[in-house]
């Protein structure tokens, strides 16, 4: 029913274009099917909610289809293969973890969508899912090359080794994937379809980055697996994408986004989408939010477009984008795309001109664009700004702003007054972070007194009136209004989170950890912190009035305590963040 509904459709609307004289002036259709593969562990899986979508991001996407398979973590022990009864069908949410949640397939379908239009087919283009929550390289996706590799295959589990047509020897979800393309293609050749592989998306990495066995093989185990898959695919150029792991959760978070890059920079035709300014989601520091799946999405198709795009660009639809004064900032890699066929999707920026960044007001930067009419120029605008930060892990833009220090040599706090919020960021020197303690189902999900928590007191009236805010290291961010206390047997507090309850709506944030964490040498992280005034419901800026709170965790009699170091005005106050003498004035804190 839904493949009759889906044709209708697009018969609907390409007769709407043929009555208003709106055919694609080059429409570019191949006659084939484009498959796109997503493969990995729960990133890829999703974990993000249903529930949190636009309405319009709930609609079905009836331009592009899915063929999704896949296990939960409990299902690992005793891998089965494919699911045969499963069918080709209509791209929509529920493809997730469970049926309430999704991952970067709807991103990836709307600008599929604006590539691949149905139009009268019944196929365009194609996303084959196989996913896993929890899966390993060591245990699960090692490829043929990794077996064969008698120094790597000592740390693989063979136990549950799957063999395919030829004697090929591969990790169970190796094989299951490859099963699942097989399924796809003999469908659509059956139908009568052309089938190629555009390229393939893998989300993996952050239940290995658990463990140092796992890392030691990682590097050498992700590139036998892309090499594999290619050959697989019978294409040594296939386009292979890798998202840079989000979490700071895992001990070797950071090892594992050096491995990511280093495989992407050192095989051709594999790209590197970077996450850093993407959120999690607002319960748990380990997987994509609603709105940054789908925009991981986006970005995966658009990478993968990139190596072959025809569609004619028509305009940019990109509104202005504010950077800081007198720093150079990256520039969006990604933007969206009106096209002449009256669709709009992501696309890549291949090359930007320089900007100057120590001219205040707006400016015109011109960038380019792989096109299906060749390179072409486009022109993002921007606006240079002494009041606003940007959130990428860099502290350059705070260069010459007042430091004022935590106690103990712990860091640096700084403080900004932009026109729409406020922005903190610290530099913390903390040589054990501690960054795994999240708890999904209880309080202040784990954070306070397991992770390293940064907490900001800040209010416009009386200390009363104050909200708490919090950082933590493991990249998650709670709001809460004054009486909320953040004590371990308050198990409400999830609730009272205005993040978590969708409060406050104009914020963005961002933790970046150094080294290894979670009992491993540290060399401290950068927390970076916009909230807008109306969220913290100020109206005066300039009345603003804050302390600060670095919650210290150390390991200690095999398990954790922790000491707060108050960053106040005046010493010796009892409950400081309780009483409007620890507070410092916003403009004392900016050094003004």
């Amino acid at each position: 029913m839904k493949k009759v509904v889906s044709i209708l459709l697009c018969c609907l609307l390409l007769l709407a274009f043929t009555a208003c004289g709106r055919n694609d002036p080059a429409p570019q259709e191949d006659n084939k099917v484009h498959l796109v593969i997503l493969a990995g562990q729960s990133g890829a899986r999703g974990k993000a909610l249903v529930g949190d979508l636009s309405d319009e991001d709930k609609e079905a996407n009836v331009d592009v289809d899915i063929l999704a398979d896949g296990l939960p973590m409990a299902a690992l022990d005793n891998i089965p293969g494919i699911d045969d009864s499963l069918n080709i069908d209509i791209l929509e949410p529920g493809y997730g973890d469970f049926p309430s949640e999704f991952g970067p397939e709807l991103g990836m379908g709307q600008t599929l969508a604006s590539r691949y239009p149905k139009y009268d087919a019944e196929y365009k283009s194609v996303i084959i899912k196989y996913t896993a929550a929890g899966s390993t390289f060591t245990d699960h996706w090692y490829s043929a090359s990794a077996v064969n590799d008698s120094e790597l295959s000592e740390y693989l589990n063979l136990d549950q080794v799957s063999e395919m047509d030829g004697g090929t020897q591969t990790g169970p979800l190796t094989n299951n994937l490859y099963q699942l393309i097989e399924k796809a293609t003999a469908e659509l050749h059956e139908l009568g379809y052309e089938v190629v592989i555009d390229g393939m998306a893998f989300v993996h990495g952050e239940q290995d980055a658990k463990f140092d066995e796992n890392m030691q093989v990682y590097e050498k185990a992700l590139t036998y697996f892309i090499n594999d898959f290619r050959d697989y695919c019978n294409n040594k150029n296939l386009p292979v994408i890798i998202t840079e792991a989000l979490t700071n959760s895992a001990k070797y978070s950071n090892e594992l986004r050096a491995i990511q890059a280093r495989v992407a920079s050192k095989l051709g035709n594999v790209s590197l989408i970077k996450t850093s300014d993407l959120q999690t989601n607002t319960f748990e520091p380990w997987h994509f939010g609603a709105e940054s799946n789908n925009v991981l999405g986006n970005r995966i198709a658009a990478e993968i477009l990139s190596y072959n795009d025809t569609r004619v660009i028509e305009s940019i639809d990109e509104e202005t984008v504010y950077v800081p004064y007198g720093v150079q900032v990256e520039l969006p890699r990604y933007v969206k795309a009106s096209f002449t066929n009256y669709y709009s999707g992501y696309v890549k920026v291949e090359e930007y001109t320089a900007y100057d960044c120590n001219k205040l007001g707006p400016q015109d930067v011109k960038f380019k664009v792989k096109t299906g009419e060749g390179v072409k120029e486009f022109t993002l605008p921007i606006h240079v700004s002494n009041s606003v930060a940007f959130i990428d892990g860099k502290l350059n833009e705070y260069s010459s702003a007042k430091k004022n220090l935590l106690p103990g040599d712990l860091g640096e706090v700084y403080v900004l007054k932009g026109e729409n919020g406020l922005y903190i960021a610290a530099n913390i020197f903390d040589g054990e972070l501690w960054t795994d303690g999240e708890d999904w189902k209880r309080g202040d999900m784990g954070q306070k007194g397991n992770n390293d928590d940064f907490i900001v007191y800040v209010t416009d009236s009386t200390a009363e009136e104050r909200k708490t805010i919090c950082l933590s290291a493991a990249n998650l961010l709670r709001v809460y209004n004054t009486g909320i206390g953040l004590s371990s047997s308050d198990v409400t507090l999830e609730y009272n989170n205005l993040v978590y309850t969708k409060k406050i709506s104009d914020y963005a944030y961002h933790v970046t950890t150094d080294g290894v964490v979670n009992g491993g040498q540290s060399n401290g992280m950068v927390l970076e912190l916009y909230i807008s005034y109306a969220d913290l419901g100020v109206e005066d800026p300039a009345a603003i009035k804050l302390c600060f709170n670095y919650n210290n965790v150390s390991a200690a009699d095999n398990g954790k305590s922790s000491i707060d170091n108050y960053l106040i005005k005046n010493a010796g106050v009892d409950s400081p963040e309780e009483n409007l003498e620890s507070y410092f004035g916003i403009n004392e804190l900016i050094g003004q």
